[in-house]
């Protein structure tokens, strides 16, 4: 019997079996996969514990992270295999050994960081910080007193250089502060024609969110055009500035390369807020993480954003891809009001039976392929999805302050994320790391199990190794003497049955009943896998 003929038969097995298990749908880890999901590894760090996880599509880690404190937000795997993490007081890098390289206390040094940061190229590292001010001082800055609370935060941008192991440097700065617009005191700094100036912020814009003004929850570079994105949640705009000024410059209204400084070089969602349009036009309702698809990309160039609001009834949440108009490397408006008129891309809809709705944090990306990954924060829920809407692949974080218990319901009210990222298989930070599987997070899941399987089938190449089939009296027979690190052989639902370490030989005795199984040869050059039929 040829192992094509044997491929065949285990395929339809495997997929009979998977098919089965799809109709108990787990509430944690894998709950859902498709064959043609992207490749690639997926990164959270759950809101209720230390841990930072990176898993495949089967659900099973491929490391973990364990960190001084619970996460302020998010992590980042750098392009050499570290990880770069926000904690509730501070920064992070560790090694992909979970070895710590350099922390920093933001806190402690008087920055307060929240949401999100960035790594750039350079090493640095962007962050977002709650910039406050009293109502006195902002009142000094034409601010309407009868909008004005006790105490007015903002935020602003401070760029990060690390130094040594527990230090750091601000190298850039930018605030909101300089770039506010008011036409309500002409005594005060600031006064002018709010519509006439589109490249800065109404102080006095109605938001009712007096005291916490900008809430930025987000932060994106695009090191081609040396440019940075924001998400202020509670103005529903987005914001694209220039990163190519010094301090100084980006104070003020001159300097850089597009000699704006530190003004809005392009905004986007809510023109209300610059008086060039009306609730009609608005189009993101408290949005998180904008940012730009990569280069090389299929979208490359656009943007990508969860949209909280949806249309803004709050019934349900979308994501979106948005296209800016760049003419003349100068971010193009129409009547006013920037471009473009709509969003490029959307979708929103159900995901294993209930609508996607998350009324704060979540995220969305785009994949090399145009596929685009949603994560749910509520329910520290993330999915693939493809352009048409269809539904790849959705997995569920299965801790909270301690790893749950598989279809345990009543344990998945503190399973948050704040975001999931997914990294190409090919990415640069996984070059020369151990990717090989440790197993589910969680106690049990079948589909995990029959995925292994199922993933196993499907990318196997043409024997190197032949293997006597089918296998009779206990005895697997190799075509030749090998050298292996290990074998391992699995039954079709994904358990281990036999393991033997440091094999040297051209056969070995099983005890195994008649039934398909994947036989795995580890060597130095990687693993080939096998499916075996013993009768």
């Amino acid at each position: 019997m040829t192992q094509y003929f044997i491929k065949s038969i285990a395929i339809i097995v495997c997929l009979f079996l998977y098919s089965s298990l799809q109709s108990q749908t787990p509430t944690i880890g894998l709950r859902y996969y498709n064959s043609e999901v992207s490749d690639g590894y997926t990164l959270f760090t759950p809101s209720f514990n230390k841990s930072t996880y990176l898993i495949n599509n089967c659900g099973e880690k491929i490391n973990e992270w364990t960190f001084s404190e619970t996460p302020g937000a998010t992590c980042y795997l750098l392009e050499n295999g570290s990880l770069l993490r926000a904690g509730k007081d501070s920064l992070e890098i560790r090694d992909w050994n979970n070895n710590i390289l350099w922390s920093y206390a933001m806190n402690l040094n008087g920055l307060l960081q929240h949401h999100d940061i960035e790594p750039l190229p350079n090493g640095n590292i962007l962050c977002v910080i709650t910039d406050k001010y009293t109502a006195a001082e902002i009142i000094a800055q034409g601010r309407d007193t009868s909008i004005t609370d006790a105490t007015f935060k903002i935020d602003k941008i401070v760029e990060l250089k690390p130094i040594g192991t527990n230090d750091a440097n601000i190298v850039w700065e930018w605030k909101f502060i300089d770039h506010f617009i008011q036409d309500y005191d002409s005594t005060k700094p600031n006064y002018g024609i709010v519509e006439n100036h589109p490249e800065l912020v109404d102080l006095n814009f109605i938001n009712n969110k007096n005291a916490d003004y900008t809430h930025v929850n987000a932060i994106d570079y695009n090191s081609t055009l040396d440019q940075i994105i924001i998400s202020p949640r509670h103005l529903s705009e987005l914001y694209i500035i220039d990163h190519s000024t010094t301090t100084a410059e980006a104070a003020s209204h001159s300097g850089g390369n597009f000699n704006s400084g530190g003004d809005i070089l392009w905004r986007w969602g809510n023109p209300q807020v610059y008086r060039q349009g009306g609730p009609a036009d608005q189009k993101l309702f408290v949005q998180h993480d904008s940012k730009w698809v990569e280069a090389g990309y299929e979208d490359d160039g656009k943007i990508t954003v969860f949209n909280n609001g949806g249309d803004g009834t709050g019934a349900f949440s979308s994501i979106h891809l948005i296209s800016p108009v760049i003419i003349n490397n100068n971010y193009s408006k129409q009547n006013s009001r920037f471009l473009p008129v709509d969003f490029h891309w959307s979708w929103n809809g159900i995901i294993l039976g209930d609508t996607m709705y998350e009324s704060k944090k979540s995220g969305t990306q785009a994949l090399p392929n145009g596929n685009l990954i949603i994560g749910e924060t509520g329910i520290g829920q993330v999915s693939e999805i493809n352009k048409n809407g269809d539904l790849l692949w959705t997995y569920r974080n299965p801790t909270s302050s301690i790893i749950n218990v598989q279809y345990d319901t009543s344990s998945l009210l503190m399973n948050a994320f704040f975001r999931a990222e997914k990294y190409s298989s090919d990415y640069i930070g996984f070059l020369g790391k151990d990717l090989t599987p440790l197993g589910i997070i969680e106690d049990v899941n079948p589909l995990s199990d029959s995925c292994g399987i199922i993933s196993s089938i499907e990318n196997i190449e043409p024997e190197k190794i032949s293997i006597v089939n089918p296998i009779q009296n206990g005895r697997i027979q190799f075509s030749q003497d090998v050298d292996l690190k290990s074998i391992t052989i699995i039954d079709i639902n994904g358990k281990i049955l036999i393991k033997k370490d440091h094999f040297i030989g051209n056969s070995i005795n099983v005890d195994l009943s008649s039934g398909i199984y994947i036989i795995q040869l580890h060597s130095d050059n990687g693993i080939e896998t096998y499916k075996i039929i013993v009768i």
